[in-house]
């Protein structure tokens, strides 16, 4: 199931097989799940389908001129409420599904940099990949060396798609594809060397 079914069928309250295998490998539909759930409880609200009464434009008038309904007001305060919840939950999940990526993996440590990890979220681009690393555990890099993010053809070649200091969130760029580049890596480079026997990895792809 794609992700947009995934979360139509969190926002029903169910939780099938399916949605929950889902969600333990896309970090993305998890961040969204809370929104989803509140978005599917307000709209399953019959208040939110109720028709305005037919007294409504006579309390709008006495409001306007200070004879407000007490009674009136609190239910039409907690329909407008429960209508900008329903509104702000569906602004979240509009600008996520233009914005959610391609693709999304997970990196796996290297042997010298056993506390790090980094979650990768890719974009397909017109002229190539754009990716964004949020980056943890490594430590920043000293004054004579950097990050370096790869991606690798399974013939062995790569292509640099730019470098990094320290780590937290990288977005980064490659004038190649991920469907001829699958494997996405993080190297430790010094400055000023030239040669893979320099390289040390730090973060791969799983399998790579």
């Amino acid at each position: 199931m794609k992700c947009h079914m995934i979360l139509a069928e969190v926002m029903t309250g169910r939780r099938s097989e399916t949605v929950a295998a889902h969600l333990a490998v896309c970090p993305q539909c998890r961040s969204m799940t809370a929104s989803a759930e509140l978005l599917g409880r307000h709209l399953r609200d019959p208040i939110v389908w109720e028709d305005p009464s037919e007294g409504l434009e006579a309390d709008v008038m006495r409001a306007v001129v200070g004879e407000q309904p007490v009674m009136a007001t609190r239910r039409r305060s907690w329909w407008v409420g429960a209508g900008a919840a329903v509104l702000a939950v569906l602004v979240a999940l509009g600008i996520w599904f233009q914005s959610r990526p391609d693709w999304v993996i997970e990196l796996a440590p290297g042997p010298q940099a056993a506390g790090a990890a980094a979650t990768v979220r890719g974009w397909n681009t017109e002229g190539g990949t754009r990716m964004v690393l949020d980056v943890s555990g490594l430590a920043e890099a000293s004054a004579d060396a950097f990050y370096e993010v790869w991606l690798s053809a399974p013939d062995g070649r790569r292509v640099s798609a730019g470098t990094f200091r320290s780590p937290g969130r990288i977005q980064v760029n490659a004038a190649v594809t991920r469907a001829d580049y699958p494997r996405v890596w993080v190297t430790k480079e010094p400055i000023g060397a030239d040669g893979s026997s320099y390289r040390t990895t730090v973060l791969d792809s799983p399998g790579g």
